[in-house]
């Protein structure tokens, strides 16, 4: 009698720790959970690339003087950056679209200059988002003699930039289904729902930037009587993105 009940008792132990591992089993592998299937998926890369015409015009000529007298210059490079501001206004552009910056550096000795004199440069920044506008500031600019750079840098607006990443998006997960669907059928397997969707574009989204002047983007006016304007021609810039989807796969 004694016998029968401690094989009771243990065969109820043994119940007892297998319902245990049981319980722990299904813990560690959770079958009702999305991580079930993590080992079963497929990344792929969607990509495309748009054409379009940049609406950006960024103008950068500077203005240097070199000489003792701090004063005058200051003075004279002042009253230049008040002239071109007014008639840059004239001609349509707004306030906040010009940016005038002066910097004086004394380390003219290094070329060829005497140890009193300073070289004072007046930076111009104009910003604008039309092309006829942009090509008569150019026009402009040629007549102030300027140094640096008198074509502008054309590239993508920020407000043009997200219009294209909206559109860009559209077409890269376009893109990843129709690849996914035929590495599917090449496998041998099904495309599932979507797991993760990520951008491939470190750092932010950035446009392919592609010169389309007439002209170099570089030019400089060669001499200080010239009025020569080269035509503004933006030509299409090229706008890549690319995203990556992870699909199950069954």
């Amino acid at each position: 009698m004694k016998q029968s009940i401690n094989l009771k008792i243990n065969a109820w132990i043994v119940c007892a720790v297998l319902l245990v591992a049981n319980l722990i089993t299904l813990g560690f592998w959770q079958p009702w959970s999305n991580s079930a299937i993590s080992d079963r998926t497929i990344i792929i890369t969607g990509s495309t690339v748009i054409e379009s015409e940049p609406d950006q015009f960024v103008f950068s000529p500077y203005y240097q003087k070199l000489g003792t007298d701090k004063t005058a210059i200051n003075t004279e490079l002042s009253a230049l950056a008040d002239t071109i501001t007014t008639k840059l206004k004239e001609l349509g552009v707004g306030d906040s679209a010009i940016r005038t910056e002066v910097n004086s550096y004394e380390y003219s000795i290094y070329y060829g200059g005497s140890p009193e004199d300073a070289t004072t440069t007046l930076y111009v920044t104009v910003t604008v988002k039309d092309k006829a506008l942009a090509q008569t500031v150019q026009d402009y600019i040629v007549t102030t003699s300027p140094s640096g750079s008198i074509t502008p840098q054309i590239s993508f607006s920020t407000a043009k930039q997200k219009t294209l990443e909206a559109q860009a998006r559209e077409e890269a997960l376009t893109d990843a289904k129709a690849k996914a669907e035929a590495s599917a059928m090449q496998l041998g397997v099904k495309i599932g729902k979507v797991v993760t969707v990520s951008n491939n574009n470190y750092y932010g989204v950035y446009p392919m930037w592609m010169s389309s002047s007439t002209g170099s983007s570089d030019a400089e006016v060669k001499s200080p009587s010239s009025t020569s304007s080269y035509t503004i021609q933006p030509g299409l810039n090229e706008y890549s993105f690319s995203i990556d989807v992870t699909y199950e796969i069954y």
